[in-house]
């Protein structure tokens, strides 16, 4: 049986009230062997400065975020994700078998 493949599209900032929920989601997904990815763009790239998804990492998390987002923020992006353009988004996007988006 092959593993879901499931991508969460988060553009609003990891003090929101669906910060429990997108941890929680991406813990149990993990757990049962899903592949599990994140884009963060807009606000969603503050959770780049928090510990909270370079953890999931470890445990197969992909991170990616939106280059022009980070620029717009100031952010550094840390190794353990990929910056790209949000035209790649699409891509990812056709790519998986489920997409939730929190906005």
């Amino acid at each position: 049986m092959t593993s879901q493949r499931v991508l969460f599209v988060v553009s609003n900032n990891p003090f929101s009230k669906d910060r429990k929920t997108i941890l929680k989601l991406l813990e149990e997904l993990l757990n049962i062997g899903a592949e599990v990815s994140i884009y963060l763009h807009g606000n969603g790239v503050w959770w780049l400065g928090l510990d909270d998804l370079r953890r999931l990492t470890e445990r197969g998390l992909k991170v990616y975020c939106g280059r022009s987002s980070v620029a717009k923020r100031h952010q550094t992006v840390p190794p353990w994700v990929e910056e790209m353009d949000i035209q790649r988004l699409v891509d990812l996007i056709l790519e998986k078998d489920k997409v939730l988006f929190f906005n």
